[in-house]
C-alpha cells in the first residue's frame, strides 16, 4: 500500500491506544485517517501488557473511564467487529491494615459510579478463594465484571475496525520528523516519506517523549521495565481462578489459557533510561523469577509444584502524578497527546480513544471530562490526585522519583 502525501488526521504509535483512537475517529467521520507503526502493531508496550481488564482506582476519571472500557471489551464483537479475546474472571483487590479505610472510600466512590464492586471482609475471601492464603490481616474489593483480554487481538481488532471505517493502517513505517510551522503542525515525516496533515495524535507510549521533543515540546516521564512469569497449574491446585493484585506482596496474577496463570512482579520494577527503549530485557531474570515465585507460592500454596513455562519483560512509562496525558499541545495547534497512561493504557483505551476522537473532532470529550489530564497541569500547580491513595509500593515505579527523563530538541 502507497503511504499517502496527505491525510486529515495522523496518528503516531500502533499500540492499543493509538488503534482505538484511529478506530473511533474513522467510525465518527474523522476523514482521511491515517495510523503510523514504526513495527508491528502492538510492538512496544502493548505486547507484553499483562492486559488486566479491572475498574478498582482511587480516582473517579480513572474508575469511570475504566467502566466505560470495560463495556466495550464485553461486546467487542458487537462494537468493534471483531475478538479481543475476553475473559471474564472476576478481580480481587487485597488490601493490607494501612490501606483499609482507603479501600472503604474508594469502593463506596466506584459504587456511586455504577461499577459493581464490594468490599470483602477476610472470612469472605476465604469462602470465595478458599485456595489463598489468607493468614494475615487483609480486606478486599471484588468485582465480579472484571478480566482479562488478549493485547494483541484487541489492538488487531481496533486496527481492522478502523480500516472498515476507511482508515489506512501503515505498519514498519517511522515518523522520524514532525513539520511545525508558525506554531502549528503541519505534518510528519518517515521513513517512507512525507505526509501533510493539519492534526497529529502522539500515541506513541514509551516512545511519547521522543515524539514530542520531534515537534519541539519537553515533557517528563519516567520509562518501567515490568516482568512477568507464567506456570503452569498443577492439577491439585483449581483453575481458572480469579484475577488478583496482591497489595500486599505487590504482585499479581491471573489465569491464562491452557492451565496457565501469569504472575506479574511488580516489586521488582526499575527505571531504564532513554537510551534503553530499543535495548532492554525482554527477558524475566533469574532473580526476579525467583522472588516471584516466592510471593506468588506464599499466596497461592497449591502452586508450590507448578511448572514455571517462561518469561517476559515489556516496558511503561510513567508520568510524574501517575496519570494520562491526554489534550491538546501547548504552543503547537493541532498536536495532541495520548500517551503517559502510566500502566494503566491496556484496560481504558477503549474509551481513551473515543474521548481522544471526540476532543479533536468536536473540540471537547463527550465519553467523559479528561481535562484534569491536560498536558500543561502540572505547569500550572495541579497534578491529578486520587482522592483515597494507597501508600506507595516499595520500587521504583514511585511516580515522583527523581530520575525523569528530560527530552529536549536541539
Amino acid at each position: 500500500m502507497t503511504l499517502p502525501r496527505t491525510a486529515d488526521i495522523v496518528i503516531i504509535g500502533g499500540g492499543v491506544m493509538g488503534a482505538s483512537i484511529a478506530f473511533h475517529l474513522a467510525r465518527m467521520g474523522g476523514g482521511k485517517v491515517v495510523l503510523l507503526e514504526r513495527k508491528h502493531l502492538a510492538a512496544g508496550a502493548t505486547g507484553p501488557s499483562s492486559a488486566l481488564v479491572r475498574m478498582h482506582y482511587d480516582n473517579p476519571l480513572e474508575a469511570e473511564i475504566a467502566l466505560k472500557s470495560l463495556e466495550t471489551f464485553q461486546h467487542f464483537d458487537d462494537i468493534v467487529g471483531d475478538d479481543c479475546g475476553w475473559v471474564c474472571t472476576g478481580f480481587l483487590h487485597l488490601a493490607q491494615p494501612i490501606d483499609f479505610e482507603p479501600l472503604k472510600a474508594n469502593v463506596a466512590m466506584m459504587q456511586g459510579l455504577g461499577i459493581n464492586t464490594s468490599l470483602v471482609t477476610r472470612d469472605e475471601i476465604r469462602e470465595m478463594a478458599p485456595y489463598l492464603n489468607t493468614d494475615e490481616p487483609m480486606l478486599g474489593a471484588y468485582e465480579p465484571d472484571s478480566g482479562y483480554a488478549d493485547p494483541h487481538m484487541t489492538t488487531m481488532g481496533f486496527a481492522n475496525g478502523a480500516r472498515r471505517h476507511g482508515a489506512q493502517v501503515f505498519q514498519n513505517t517511522e515518523v522520524i520528523g514532525i513539520g511545525v510551522d508558525g506554531g502549528r503542525v503541519t505534518g510528519v515525516q518517515t521513513s517512507r516519506g512525507d505526509i501533510a496533515a493539519p492534526i497529529v495524535v502522539n500515541a506513541a507510549g514509551p516512545w511519547g517523549g521522543l515524539v514530542a521533543a520531534m515537534a519541539g515540546i519537553t515533557i517528563d516521564l519516567t520509562i518501567l521495565h515490568h516482568q512477568a512469569g507464567v506456570v503452569e497449574a498443577p492439577p491439585e491446585a483449581p483453575w481458572p481462578h480469579l484475577t488478583i493484585i496482591d497489595a500486599i506482596q505487590y504482585f499479581y496474577f491471573r489465569p491464562e489459557t491452557g492451565r496457565l496463570t501469569l504472575v506479574g512482579a511488580s516489586f521488582a520494577n526499575r527505571i531504564i533510561g532513554i537510551d534503553q527503549l530499543d535495548t532492554y530485557s525482554e527477558n524475566l531474570t533469574y532473580e526476579t523469577r525467583n522472588a516471584m515465585l516466592e510471593r506468588f507460592c506464599a499466596r497461592f500454596p497449591a502452586m508450590e509444584v507448578g511448572a514455571v513455562r517462561k518469561g517476559h519483560a515489556g516496558i511503561y512509562v510513567n508520568t510524574r502524578d501517575g496519570h494520562a496525558l491526554m489534550g491538546p499541545a501547548p504552543g503547537v495547534e493541532g498536536f495532541y497527546f495520548a500517551t503517559g497512561l502510566s500502566g494503566h493504557g491496556f484496560k481504558e483505551a477503549p474509551a481513551f480513544g473515543q474521548a481522544m476522537a471526540e476532543l479533536v473532532l468536536n473540540g471537547r470529550a463527550e465519553v467523559a471530562d479528561i481535562t484534569p489530564l491536560r498536558v500543561t497541569r502540572f505547569e500550572e500547580g495541579q497534578p491529578y490526585e486520587g482522592l483515597h491513595p494507597y501508600v506507595e509500593w516499595p520500587s521504583e515505579q514511585i511516580s515522583h522519583d527523581p530520575a525523569f527523563l528530560h527530552i529536549k530538541r536541539d
